[in-house]
This record gives C-alpha cells, sequence and structure tokens, in this order.
C-alpha cells in the first residue's frame, strides 16, 4: 500500500468513525474544536517551524493570541492548499518531506474558525515545540565563510560572482551540508558549483554542472540519507550562483556553509545533474509555451531528491523518464510553480532509472500580460542569470545502483545509451567537428526518419541539446531539412543537406540563414545498428 492509500484510509476511517462512533452520542457529535486541544497541535507540527521570529513567515504562531487575528486568513490558505506550501505531485507516491496536511485536519482548522475560533482549555495545549537556535543541523566540522557581499538599495537583482578553494588537509566525505544567508532579507538563493568532476581521483563527470548544494527560499539544510554522501576535496574550487533583491536601503550578506563530515566509509557516493537547457526563447505575449530538455542516464541508477527550477514566468514542469523498454513514467511533475519558494523533494522510496533511460524535462510559460509576475510580456525572453530571464533545469541527486561511486561517463557513453532507444534503421552516429567550441569533436545522434519530424542528439556534459529536423524532404537518398540552434543570447537559423550512401552511411553539410551561423562544418556518419 503506498501512502496516498494509506493517507485515504485514514480518512475514511475517520468518516466511519464519525458516523458510527458519534452519532450515538449527540454532545460529542456537535462538540466544536478548540485552539488548546484541537488546533495548535496541527500548527505545532506543520506550520510554526517557518512561523516564528527570525524566520521566513511573516507572523508568528505559536500562541492563541498570535493565532487568533488570523484564524480566517489560516483557513482560507489551508482550504486552498496554499498552506503549507508544497507544489509537487507524483504517480510513484508522497514524498519524504511533503508538508500537505490531512484532509482531516483542513476540516478541524474550518470548523474552527465557524464557530468563532474559540481558545478552550489552556490546560490541553501541547507543549510548543523547541528548534535549534543557530546551525539547524548542529555544529558544522568545517564552517566556509563566503564573501561579504554588498546589496544597493534600488535598481536589478544582484548577482555578485563569488567563489572559494576548500583549504581541508585531507579528502572527506560528507553527510550533510548547510547553508545560512546572515541577510535573508534581501537573500534568494546560492547554488554551489564544484571542480568535482576534474578533482583528482573523483573519475566522475555528473551533469551539466557539478552541483555540491542549492539554498533557496524554502529550502531546508540538505541530510544526505543513512550512509550517504559528496566527496570534498583539498582545493576544491567552489563557484557560487548568488541572487540578491535589492530591499530599498542598502544590505549585506556574508554567507555561512556548514560541512557535516562523515565517519568511517561512506556506503554510495551521491552526485547532483543539472538536467536542462539553455537552448531556448520565450515568444512575447504567449500565455503557454512549451520547452523541453532531455537526459541521458548512463548507468543504472537510483534518484533520491528533486529539485525544479525555473524563474517568474514558469508555470510548471515535469520530468518524465522514458525506460529502455519503451514505458513511460512522470516521476515529479509540478502543476503550479512558485519562484518565491523552492523546494527540494525527496522521494519516499528512492526511484531506480536503468542505464539507457532518458529523462525528458517538459516545461510550460507564460509571457503574457495575463501573468502577475511578468516584468515585460513584450519581450522574447531567453536564458539569463537575472531574475527577468528565464531558466530550465531539474537538479536530481542519485547514487549507482552498483558499487559506491557513479562510473566515469562521456558524451560517447550518453551517445550509445540514447542511440538505443531510437528506430536503428534512422538513427545515425554522427561525430561533429564545433569550430564554436574550439575544434572539438563532439559524438552527435541524428534521429532522420523517412517521414515526419526528427531530432538532432548533441550531448552536453549529459544534458542533450535536442535541435528539431523540422521540414524534411528526400528525393532517394538525398535529403534536406530546417534547423534552428539557440545558445543564450546567440542563435540562428541554418539549412542541413547531404545523402546516405549505398552503405547506410551519412553525410552533410550546414549552410546558415538569415544573417545567422553553421555552427557546425561539414559531417560524416554511420547508420546505428540494432541493439547498439
Amino acid at each position: 500500500m503506498d501512502q496516498l492509500d494509506v493517507r485515504t484510509r485514514i480518512g475514511l476511517a475517520g468518516a466511519v468513525f464519525t458516523v458510527f462512533g458519534l452519532a450515538g452520542n449527540p454532545a460529542l457529535a456537535q462538540e466544536q474544536p478548540t485552539f488548546s486541544r484541537d488546533v495548535a497541535p496541527i500548527l505545532y507540527e506543520n506550520c510554526v517551524s517557518c512561523h516564528r521570529p527570525g524566520e521566513l513567515a511573516p507572523m508568528a504562531l505559536r500562541s492563541y493570541d498570535e493565532v487568533r487575528p488570523w484564524a480566517r486568513g489560516i483557513r482560507d490558505k489551508v482550504v486552498s492548499g496554499e498552506m503549507p506550501p508544497w507544489f509537487a505531485e507524483s504517480p510513484l507516491g508522497y514524498f519524504k518531506n511533503d508538508l500537505r496536511i490531512e484532509d482531516t485536519e483542513v476540516d478541524t482548522i474550518s470548523r474552527w474558525v465557524d464557530a468563532g475560533a474559540p481558545q478552550g482549555d489552556p490546560s490541553e495545549l501541547p507543549t510548543l515545540p523547541t528548534f535549534p537556535e543557530g546551525w539547524q543541523l548542529g555544529e558544522p566540522d568545517l564552517t566556509v565563510t563566503l564573501p561579504r557581499v554588498d546589496v544597493p538599495a534600488e535598481g536589478p537583482d544582484y548577482y555578485p560572482d563569488l567563489s572559494h578553494t576548500l583549504d581541508l588537509p585531507e579528502k572527506r566525505w560528507i553527510r550533510g551540508i548547510e547553508v545560512r544567508p546572515s541577510n535573508r532579507k534581501v537573500a534568494h538563493h546560492s547554488v554551489i558549483f564544484t571542480s568535482s568532476g576534474g578533482a583528482p581521483g573523483s573519475g566522475v563527470e555528473s551533469g551539466f554542472f557539478d552541483v555540491l548544494a542549492v539554498w533557496s527560499v524554502g529550502t531546508n539544510p540538505h541530510e544526505f540519507p543513512e550512509g550517504m554522501g559528496r566527496w570534498v576535496y583539498p582545493g576544491q574550487e567552489w563557484t557560487i550562483n548568488a541572487h540578491y533583491h535589492p530591499s530599498g536601503t542598502a544590505e549585506s550578506d556574508e554567507t555561512q556553509i556548514g560541512l557535516y563530515f562523515g565517519e568511517g566509509e561512506m556506503e554510495k557516493e551521491v552526485m547532483a545533474a543539472l538536467a536542462g537547457t539553455m537552448t531556448f526563447e520565450i515568444p512575447p505575449n504567449v500565455s503557454n509555451h512549451e520547452v523541453r530538455a532531455s537526459y541521458i542516464i548512463d548507468q543504472d541508477v537510483n534518484v533520491i531528491s528533486y529539485f525544479p527550477h525555473m524563474h517568474v514566468r514558469g508555470m510548471n514542469m515535469d520530468l518524465i523518464a522514458n525506460y529502455p523498454n519503451g514505458e513511460q513514467q512522470s516521476l515529479i511533475n509540478v502543476p503550479e510553480y512558485d519562484f518565491d519558494w523552492q523546494l527540494f523533494y525527496y522521494p519516499e522510496r528512492h526511484v531506480p532509472l536503468p542505464a539507457g533511460t532518458r529523462l525528458d524535462i517538459v516545461a510550460h510559460y507564460d509571457n503574457s500580460a495575463a501573468n502577475p509576475n511578468n516584468p515585460d510580456p513584450d519581450r522574447a525572453v531567453g536564458f539569463g542569470l537575472q531574475t527577468t530571464d528565464e531558466m530550465m533545469f531539474n537538479v536530481f541527486e542519485f547514487v549507482a545502483d552498483e558499487g559506491v561511486s557513479p562510473v566515469p561517463a562521456t558524451d560517447e557513453s550518453r551517445r550509445d545509451a540514447l542511440i538505443t532507444s531510437l528506430p536503428a534503421d534512422a538513427a545515425y552516429r554522427i561525430d561533429l567537428a564545433a569550430p564554436m567550441m574550439g575544434g572539438r569533436t563532439i559524438p552527435t545522434a541524428l534521429h532522420l526518419p523517412r517521414s515526419g519530424e526528427g531530432t538532432w542528439y548533441i550531448p552536453m556534459r549529459g544534458n542533450l541539446l535536442s535541435l528539431p529536423a523540422e521540414a524534411i524532404a528526400w528525393d532517394g537518398d538525398s535529403y534536406r531539412f530546417d534547423m534552428q540552434l539557440r545558445l543564450g543570447p546567440i542563435g540562428g537559423q541554418f539549412v542541413v543537406t547531404g545523402e546516405v550512401a549505398a552503405d547506410g552511411g551519412i553525410q552533410g553539410d550546414f549552410e546558415a540563414q538569415g544573417g545567422g551561423f553553421a555552427p557546425f562544418s561539414t559531417f560524416e556518419g554511420a547508420r546505428a545498428s540494432a541493439g547498439n
């Protein structure tokens, strides 16, 4: 029985108890909830961790005197589902950190407000929970203090370039990490990227970037499951993407990062991959624009967390697993994304993904005037760091199914994993020479069917640039199709022409259109065979 079933059955059991247990006792059946006996336990368990002095929430909810003025607002927020904040769904079951309260608890709060929000007997009030002061995970084994950031009073959102070189005598693994901004009035998020992929002895290239930690409004300190953790190295280079909101007065922040070391041998190394794309443009004045990206799983892994990320035009995001056997499954869906309250989501049970699984990230954006958070609906929007720009990522953490650490991955292995999911008679292995990338050769996969639409898949450190092949036209074994490539602020249209030889090999070249650029030159490749 999954947790959804459990919750449903609890609700049904409560209803049965009400009908058959209370119906015979009119006094009990009509008893109204009170704050002390019924409402306070709900708030203490689910709300006061944020609704207390010094935390994110705008008001405290620790006592009857603090709660009573907000009674109707509390009822409205819990009935609508806005509070406690939670934005994810999954057909695989609930998440460990699901903040939603039970339907029976919502009903209790509603009936309490309808009864005039009585206090009840103060002697029935439960003990107020206590919370750690300062570091939520306790005193760190190592504290890293980032450079002070001075945030101007006015102007656009501020993104300072921060870096840190880790001062450690030896390689260690961490069981937890906590990010503590000193000024939450202006701090919005911090993302720590590391050089782990190139660290001596790591042997790991984990994704588009190597993400060590994310802090954003709403996130909690990050504790890995028992026996799992991350490696940190002497001299490891950290790059911190920090984001601040000017508040109308000059402010400063000095963020600290606490590392908690594991003892003994690490059982499983946790890696993080940032799956998404920077190659998109959202047209002006559109209310439901779709952006898609893909990520290839190179080896059998188990996913332990998700972190979807967009900006203020983001509406929703779905992460879909396309398994090698042809089956498809939504892993996590965020139907109403909230830029101002971003959360990690921890599946109740780790999610197994076999090698060759393609993760499709599907996001929708509202760039219309109907979006109250939209700063400029008349502007076409692409990837960028500013809040007024957009992003499209889903960070997920995973461990290898076999062994302690994920095996080293290459663009070739990712391409080969992808090939297995494409029709062999219309899939080609092509090594592209990329002058725009210093002449680097990129292993790619081209799906070029005789009818319908195709796709050129270009691996970029785990992620796939999925470039649609449009207006495909065949004349015998000669072909022509249109493509578009956009990398942040640059991009262009181009036409690909070529032919397929009698042995199944393919060749062609690129021609820029409309003043754009051709990112690649001529190419040749081989047809993928079944089983490869």
